[in-house]
């Protein structure tokens, strides 16, 4: 499954130790990662990527929502730098919380208290006992997100807005007949 994964580490060396394991167990074929970042939260609160691997050719592409929530992490001037870190023009924070869900969101930046380090990665997992278990040996907090879900649940609500839209609109057209034939109605009653 695709998930979105952050791991808050309380330094940079966990964090990078933590990126080494998670290429180790893409190369192995345990998990397949899309795109892989190492970022920081410093103690003034801004957020700064210090690492960035981009793992397949589509990775720029997941990079919109990994962009995204390292902005969501940093305010509205973070937005605006992870988004073009992202290679995301047109990426915003409702898109970010479309995709991870505003309690995610809320989760991670909880965690990431300033000093704090986090390895946020998009990978394809079948199982999250092997990197649930290296992660934790290097003493990281685990968030996961299953994308999959999130899009589902986001496309259930597009289609929902859809069809309130066309009631409305078959409503205005129906109120516009009514109109149309009292005016028509009222001229043959004059004629």
């Amino acid at each position: 499954m695709e998930r979105m994964v952050v791991v808050i580490f309380d330094d940079e060396t966990r964090a990078y130790e933590g990126a080494n394991v998670l290429q180790t167990l893409n190369e192995d074929g345990t998990v397949a990662v899309r795109e892989a970042w190492v970022l920081t939260k410093d103690r003034d609160g801004s957020v700064s990527v210090v690492k960035t691997e981009d793992t397949l050719p589509q990775g720029t592409m997941g990079g919109t929502v990994i962009g995204s929530l390292i902005g969501l992490l940093g305010g509205p001037v973070g937005l605006a730098i992870g988004a073009a870190s992202g290679m995301a023009l047109g990426a915003t924070a409702d898109v970010a919380r479309a995709r991870l869900g505003r309690d995610f969101v809320t989760e991670v930046t909880r965690a990431l208290a300033p000093g704090r380090v986090a390895l946020v990665a998009e990978v394809d997992e079948e199982s999250t006992a092997s990197l649930d278990e290296c992660m934790k040996a290097l003493d990281g907090q685990m968030f996961r997100r299953d994308l999959q879900d999130v899009a589902d649940s986001d496309y259930e609500h597009r289609v929902a807005a859809v069809k309130s839209r066309m009631a409305q609109t078959k409503d205005e057209i129906a109120a516009d007949v009514a109109a149309g034939k009292e005016k028509l109605r009222a001229k043959l009653r004059k004629a």
